[in-house]
């Protein structure tokens, strides 16, 4: 009966009114809050998949946010946060994930969630703001010294990007200084030219007439609840007092602590916010209460975030765990429809492939391929023209993935050249990895290039593949890592 009523809060929506609580949170490190742009809300978030939002002004909860069931991992960490109309927006990334694609982005309005392989834009910088229906990137290239590493002194210029992710349009635009803080209460950015910082008004992609004293990032103290100005090295080394009108800053100074975890990074201008902590003996953990001062009145709420009994742990639990197999299901559901006729093809495409052994060593002399060039599988996943594709086997089976080892043989410059590549997929035939690992290249003299091979696959699928590259004699030795889950 409890299952029943969890799927019910599942179908009228994945946030649910003030009934959310923490469990078992490591509150030093992980609870992290953040502010919606008009400050008015504050997000509480644990580091993985599961937030609270609160209503400065009354101290009351108004949403409980759960992503898990998303992906299959859930190790999601929001990075910018913004409600409007009653609804939450978040974006952030994934951090089981951590390639280019990693980012998501959370849209109750819509009830979307958003992937980071829908960003489908390289080169782009961390998640600094939202404006509208665009996510705000920004990241400064640096020059190379000597030996081509990155040299942070010496910026060579920043780009601010702009991602709408209901038309899946991006814009780009290019400034000659380093990229150093965001306002988002504002709607700024802060360059730094020289020993000066310059404000950029997203909105209209201008610069403000004001520039203050150079500094690294803006910080207020959970403590005293001042907003600083810091300059930091490893840690923060000093700060000055910020106005919130000018922006213009004070005399820097020693810090009230040089420990990050005693800072909001960023500007509480309106109100003060700390986390109390006691010890619950009986669930073995910590309880926490959130504290909101209000700075201009010194009114002050406070509330209980963590729960505080074995049946609220279990209650809060069973809810996650319920939105996660509903989530779960609903997408395959969805997958299935979506792909139903490439399916088919995927089908007669993988027959092709015979099960490698878990201990795999290539020979060119006993080598066996299947010709599977004109499959329409085939003509999807690989668009080289001129090239003909073989099947040698199947890797391994995980239960989102699919491994294959495919060659790929076509003419060069220097002759015919064959490439012995790892193709991932998922179960519709979709994508996910491709990674060349061998070549051989020949023409009417003999071999210029012939690599040698090995594959070993453990028991949990991981898989390594350990080449030795041999180019006219000369030898050099490569691995190569294959996971079920990236």
């Amino acid at each position: 009966m409890r299952a029943i009523r969890y799927l019910f809060l599942f179908f009228v929506g994945s946030t649910i009114a003030q009934n959310g609580l923490f469990t078992n949170i490591q509150w030093s490190t992980k609870l992290k809050p953040i502010l919606n742009k008009a400050e008015t809300h504050c997000l509480l978030w644990n580091g993985s998949s599961y937030g609270l939002i609160y209503d400065l002004t009354t101290g009351e909860q108004v949403k409980e946010v759960i992503l898990t069931g998303f992906t299959k991992s859930s190790s999601f960490e929001a990075l910018v946060f913004d409600y409007r109309n009653d609804k939450a927006i978040i974006a952030g990334w994934d951090n089981s994930e951590l390639k280019p694609d990693h980012y998501f982005l959370w849209d109750e309005a819509s009830n979307s969630f958003f992937p980071g392989n829908n960003f489908a834009k390289p080169n782009h910088g961390k998640i600094i703001d939202l404006i509208g229906d665009e996510i705000v990137f920004c990241f400064t290239i640096y020059k190379k010294d000597s030996k081509g590493r990155l040299d942070l002194d010496k910026p060579e210029h920043s780009f601010v990007q702009f991602y709408n992710w209901k038309t899946k349009k991006w814009r780009e635009t290019k400034y000659d200084y380093e990229f150093a803080v965001a306002i988002p209460s504002k709607n700024l950015l802060g360059f730094k030219e020289k020993n000066k910082i310059k404000y950029l008004d997203i909105n209209t992609l201008s610069f403000l007439d004001t520039t203050t004293d150079s500094y690294d990032n803006i910080i207020t103290h959970y403590q005293d609840g001042k907003v600083y100005a810091a300059k930091y090295n490893k840690g923060i080394d000093k700060v000055a007092l910020l106005d919130e009108k000018t922006l213009t800053t004070g005399k820097f100074s020693k810090p009230p602590s040089t420990n990050n975890l005693d800072y909001y990074w960023g500007a509480l201008w309106n109100y003060q916010i700390q986390l109390l902590k006691t010890e619950n003996k009986s669930l073995n953990a910590q309880d926490v209460d959130l504290v909101i001062i209000n700075k201009q009145t010194k009114e002050e709420k406070k509330v209980r975030i963590t729960a505080g009994s074995k049946e609220e742990v279990a209650l809060v639990r069973d809810r996650i765990e319920t939105i996660k197999n509903a989530r779960l299901n609903q997408t395959k559901n969805d997958l299935a429809k979506k792909y139903a006729g490439q399916t088919a093809d995927f089908k007669e495409w993988e027959i092709n492939f015979q099960d490698l052994p878990k201990s795999y060593v290539h020979n060119y002399q006993n080598a066996k391929g299947r010709d599977i060039t004109n499959l329409k599988m085939s003509r999807r996943l690989f668009l080289t023209p001129n090239t003909t594709v073989y099947a040698i086997g199947k890797i391994f089976q995980c239960e989102e993935s699919k491994t294959f080892l495919v060659m790929l043989r076509g003419p060069q410059a220097e002759g015919t050249e064959s490439v012995y590549a790892v193709l991932k997929t998922d179960h519709y035939g979709n994508r996910l990895q491709y990674q060349i690992v061998a070549r051989t290249l020949s023409n009417n003299l003999g071999y210029i290039q012939m690599d040698d091979f090995s594959i070993s696959t453990y028991l949990n699928n991981n898989t390594t593949i350990d080449v030795t590259e041999n180019y006219m004699g000369e030898k050099k030795k490569k691995q190569y890592k294959i996971y079920c889950l990236n």
